[in-house]
């Protein structure tokens, strides 16, 4: 296949059975998707998967994806984004590994969500992506602090615990003792002021933000 549509002078990328062909038109589009399913199914007897095979501008970010990203275009030119539905996957299984449920311990839970996150870090690297990792980023600070602090139970525990990371007493005493949920509880001055990023890293909690920027200044 690939040396076929090379002879004919048409751009192809390949991965495994994913396969874009470039062409300069939306008419040129059509007709190439219709000579490649040809091509593929008389000639190579393989099956084309007709509900993915389409014709769409690889601009159009919602539309075009691709092993999991999107190309996008300004005024600099070209470039590569993460496909939206690849960061629904992404902050999906980052909720699920930070659940309250299952962070039962803190310390394998933030090591759990490393190796997860490092590894989707090194794939997607090489896309712009810094304000939506500062976004997730922010978020996954506050999930962390929400299974430290349901993990803290009792509500002497949690002022002992804040008095002991520095926080004022009347300020651990009011977060302590508050019977707002704990989401609500990470956003405290209290909690903030104990959980700091620094702290948390200390203890094992992976920065995107700081890996992106390693990572994506090496691509």
């Amino acid at each position: 296949f690939d040396q076929e549509f090379l002879k004919r002078g048409v751009p192809c990328i390949r991965y495994a059975d994913d396969i874009v062909l470039l062409a300069k038109s939306g008419r040129a589009s059509e007709r190439l998707l219709e000579s490649s399913t040809k091509y593929l199914e008389k000639r190579l007897k393989l099956t084309v998967n007709r509900e993915k095979s389409r014709t769409v501008s690889v601009f159009a970010i919602r539309n075009f994806k691709f092993l999991g990203f999107a190309l996008g275009k300004n005024g600099k030119g070209t470039y590569v984004r993460v496909h939206s539905k690849s960061w629904k996957k992404f902050k999906s299984r980052l909720k699920e590994l930070s659940s309250r449920k299952r962070c039962q311990s803190i310390k394998p839970s933030l090591e759990k969500i490393k190796v997860y996150a490092r590894g989707w870090l090194n794939y997607y690297g090489i896309a712009s992506m810094k304000n939506n990792i500062d976004d997730i980023n922010g978020w996954l600070y506050h999930r962390i602090r929400m299974c430290i602090w349901k993990q803290w139970k009792k509500p002497r525990t949690k002022v002992r615990n804040l008095i002991k990371m520095g926080v004022p007493k009347d300020l651990a005493m009011q977060a302590g003792n508050t019977r707002r949920g704990h989401w609500f509880a990470t956003h405290t001055v209290a909690v903030n002021m104990a959980m700091t990023k620094e702290r948390l890293i200390n203890s094992g909690f992976y920065d995107l933000a700081t890996a992106y920027q390693s990572v994506h200044v090496n691509y």
